[in-house]
């Protein structure tokens, strides 16, 4: 094997794929980027089991082939090059990589050991679809920030993708706050639960790519790619919760609040609150919230803040009072679009909805007892 580019055309490929390489893995193997060159392309592969990237970069090649080495030192040795020529020969145990100026060894580990699924092509098939990248990858974002951080419970660390004739929705939960949006005309309809972290890994490599990006899947595995990079992602087994019911039937009130200052007012609050204290809402009239915060070790503080109560007679809310996570309240508000945020409360001890002034999007969060 031996091939010569630019160190700017490949430190980005380089870069994308070593990333998901699990750095701690259970064999040698699969700390590796494989390399595969052919056909005038350089072809870069990293997998940490749950997700697998490629990426191709155009080459000028003198002898096709391939091996495996370590991704962390690759990726480190790429990013410190020289901009200029670069050229990489498969030298005995060894792959060497060359400038004018210096030349660099890396030791070459043992291809055989590599799982061969993650060399096998799974792009374009009868089953491949077409999906404009900006709403789907906005929506994962505002559904993701409700799932679970890797290491919790599996099917709470995905996104749910809940197909409703030519509707999908999407939905996410932690158990403590729920997020879900519709989206349109997706044309994949049994993806089932999706890592967020995989699918976080998919907007990075896809999301600055001014073309529309495939996708297919089967029973076990999605794919996305585009002529650039492909990702295969695992899908999470499992059922998702029955979510729908946990949207309450009803609603007491609504508050209507400028989405700027209820924003300000809280990051405030978590100067005391440090980000799990409980913020707590406290209604004494139709015009004016005051969001208080103590903090036993810290002190405390409160601040009014003008709103516009919706669904009630002026004084049936006096005395209504709320507590909520500060960080799962910010999240939550953060992602709306628009200027306002709505609040739906059915009860002090039941959650809130909250939406922004577009309805297809809905987060929903348990309040908390305030200490």
């Amino acid at each position: 094997m031996k091939f010569k580019t630019k160190t700017k055309e490949l430190r980005e490929a380089v870069s994308s794929v070593s990333r998901v390489v699990n750095q701690r893995p259970s064999t040698p193997a699969m700390s590796g980027l494989y390399v595969r060159v052919a056909e005038g392309i350089v072809e870069l592969i990293g997998s940490d089991l749950d997700i697998t990237i490629k990426s191709r970069v155009s080459v000028e090649v003198d002898l096709d082939g391939d091996c495996l080495v370590n991704s962390n030192k690759l990726s480190e040795i790429i990013r410190k090059l020289p901009e200029g020529e670069v050229v990489f020969s498969d030298v005995g145990s060894d792959l060497k990589i060359e400038t004018e100026t210096l030349d660099f060894t890396l030791r070459k580990l043992e291809s055989k050991d590599y799982p061969e699924v993650f060399l096998n092509n799974h792009e374009e098939n009868e089953n491949t679809q077409e999906v404009k990248v900006s709403e789907l990858f906005d929506s994962l974002k505002n559904v993701g920030i409700a799932s679970t951080p890797e290491g919790g419970r599996p099917i709470l660390t995905g996104i749910y993708f809940n197909n409703q004739g030519e509707k999908t929705e999407l939905a996410a939960t932690d158990s403590y706050r729920l997020a879900t949006q519709e989206i349109s005309n997706f044309p994949i309809n049994d993806v089932g639960i999706v890592s967020y972290r995989s699918l976080s890994e998919v907007i990075k490599l896809f999301e600055n790519e001014n073309e529309v990006l495939k996708i297919n899947s089967n029973e076990k595995d999605i794919y996305f790619f585009n002529d650039k990079y492909f990702a295969s992602l695992r899908k999470v087994e499992g059922t998702f919760p029955q979510y729908e019911n946990l949207f309450p039937k009803e609603t007491l009130f609504t508050v209507e609040i400028n989405k700027k200052e209820i924003l300000e007012c809280l990051d405030r609050a978590t100067v005391v609150a440090e980000g799990y204290i409980p913020v707590t809402f406290v209604f004494e009239n139709n015009d004016l919230l005051t969001i208080t915060t103590l903090n036993k070790d810290v002190g405390g503080g409160k601040e009014e803040i003008d709103i516009k109560i919706l669904g009630v007679e002026t004084g049936e809310i006096k005395g209504f009072k709320a507590s909520f996570n500060p960080n799962f309240l910010i999240q939550g508000i953060e992602v709306l679009e628009g200027n306002t945020v709505y609040m739906r409360f059915s009860g002090n001890e039941k959650p809130v909805v909250i939406q922004g002034d577009v309805e297809n999007y809905k987060y929903l969060l348990m309040p908390v007892r305030s200490t």
